[in-house]
């Protein structure tokens, strides 16, 4: 184990669990954090602008970008953060490749300037695009009609994802509900589903490191768990994400039991996709700002 290693895993909960409050009452938590958001970028609905500005509603002193496979939005929301006075980490969340689907790796104070990471996000952009393309053949051929050019401009800037085809499929009047297009056509087993052609595990996470941030595990699943955490661990993944919007009080607190069992910081977040994603809303769940401090901290002694 490297010295940065030691220090970043030198984490301790001091919290038993998160009070049910911490989910569902914003205004119990002073100086808290919401470290799990996405903007238009990758599959949001809204700009960082706005993104912030609803942060700052919710009195949140700090938030994280966390788009999937792209640091687009960042720079946008730390000027907006500057405005405000909300302290904003740059991150991401990438998607890695698993034996059967995917997993995704959130990272927190990436280098934007790094010229290698950049690289590979372009190229992983260009490969969900592709994605997109199979998946609209593969609804073409159980007569579905979709065309390609509508559904990219439908994107827009964003890094394309199946959650845009999902919208797509229900503005178009294709499906009744988003979580139809899912059940019905692109989820996984599904007639349209396409496997992303995803990062590797380990890339994912020496990508991370690479460009000076701290890798940790998105929303966990608690059926693999224990399988997975030491190889990920020994790629160098430094923390768990322990609150989600997903997990009810049991599911975190075991999450925070194995976060405490192998020494790892943790994090959470609302995953606030602004619509269509759970309904979560930004700062319904959210962290004690001490949290962060440890990312920073872990986040220097890598960047040394």
């Amino acid at each position: 184990m490297s010295a940065s290693q030691a220090e970043c895993r030198g984490f301790e909960p001091r919290l038993p669990l998160l009070k049910r409050e911490y989910f569902f009452q914003p205004f119990m938590l002073k100086n808290s954090a919401d470290l799990h958001l996405h903007t238009f970028f990758s599959d949001g609905f809204l700009s960082p602008a706005v993104v912030l500005k609803n942060a700052h509603r919710q009195s949140l002193k700090a938030v994280a970008i966390t788009d999937h496979d792209t640091i687009d939005g960042v720079a946008d929301a730390i000027d907006e953060g500057h405005r405000l006075g909300i302290d904003v980490i740059p991150g991401i969340e990438l998607t890695a490749s698993t034996n059967s689907d995917e997993m995704h790796i959130l990272g927190y104070f990436i280098n934007c300037e790094d010229i290698v990471f950049r690289k590979a996000l372009g190229k992983a952009k260009t490969k969900r695009r592709i994605r997109l393309k199979k998946m609209a053949l593969k609804l073409a051929a159980i007569n579905i009609k979709v065309d390609f050019e509508s559904l990219i401009k439908f994107v827009g800037q964003g890094v394309p994802s199946r959650l845009h085809l999902a919208h797509f499929l229900y503005s178009k009047k294709l499906v009744s509900t988003v979580h139809e297009s899912f059940e019905k056509y692109i989820g996984f087993d599904k007639p349209a589903y396409e496997k992303v052609d995803a990062f590797q595990q380990q890339e994912a996470i020496e990508l991370i490191l690479s460009a000076g941030g701290v890798p940790i595990l998105a929303h966990p699943d608690r059926q693999n768990i224990e399988n997975i955490i030491q190889p990920l661990i020994s790629m160098g993944l430094r923390g768990l994400e322990v609150y989600h919007p997903k997990f009810d009080e049991m599911e975190s607190a075991y999450f925070l039991s194995i976060a405490k069992k192998y020494n790892l910081l943790i994090t959470g977040g609302s995953d606030c996709h602004g619509k269509g994603r759970f309904s979560p809303l930004i700062g319904k769940v959210k962290l004690p700002y001490e949290h962060v401090i440890k990312l920073k901290e872990c986040a220097t002694a890598i960047q040394v």
